[in-house]
């Protein structure tokens, strides 16, 4: 059903100071841009990323991604 919602939790990632929405859209860029492709969503000012489908067995190479981006 499209409109049924799934219980879940996500990563919200929010800028510090009101600043336009390009710098959210160029960290959305970046994370798809990852050798291991983080996919989010944009909405209320926030990158959001869903962590429903995020298995224990995955967490390690996800932060590791993320840690990607810290150092690039």
């Amino acid at each position: 059903m499209p409109v049924e919602r799934l219980p879940s939790a996500a990563l919200v990632i929010r800028p510090h100071r009101k600043t336009s929405g390009r710098i959210i859209e160029e960290l959305q860029d970046r994370l798809r841009a990852l050798p291991i492709p983080v996919i989010g969503r944009i909405g209320d000012g926030a990158l959001w990323l869903d962590l429903r489908c995020l298995r224990p067995s995955d967490e390690a190479a996800f932060v590791a991604n993320l840690n990607a981006l810290v150092t690039a």
